[in-house]
C-alpha cells in the first residue's frame, strides 16, 4: 500500500506542477498534497524535504501558507518538515 501512495503522491506533483501554469494554478494545491503523501510514507523523502526548507527560506514561506489551505490530513506530515521545527527527524 506504501508504494501506492507514494505513485499516487508523485503523479499529483506532477500534474501540480502542470497545472499550476494554467490561468486557474489549481496546481498549487496539488503539489503539497502530493509532497505530503511522499513524507508521510518515507523518511528519505522527509529528511529531503526539511533540508530544502532549511536552505530555502522562500520555499518555506511558501510551505506554511500552504499548510494552513490544505486539508488537515495532508498538512500534518508537512508540518513535521516545518525548517523551524526540530521535530522533522522524528520516526512518527
Amino acid at each position: 500500500m506504501s508504494i501506492f501512495i507514494k505513485i499516487l503522491g508523485v503523479l499529483a506533483v506532477i500534474v501540480g506542477l502542470a497545472l499550476s501554469w494554467s490561468p486557474i494554478p489549481l496546481g498549487i494545491f496539488l503539489i503539497p498534497i502530493g509532497l505530503a503523501m511522499i513524507v508521510a510514507t518515507s523518511q528519505t523523502a522527509r529528511d529531503w524535504l526539511q533540508r530544502r526548507r532549511e536552505n530555502n527560506p522562500k520555499f518555506d514561506r511558501w510551505m506554511k501558507k500552504m499548510e494552513d489551505k490544505v486539508p488537515e490530513r495532508f498538512s500534518k506530515p508537512l508540518r513535521r518538515t516545518d525548517a523551524d521545527s526540530d521535530t522533522g527527524n522524528d520516526k512518527g
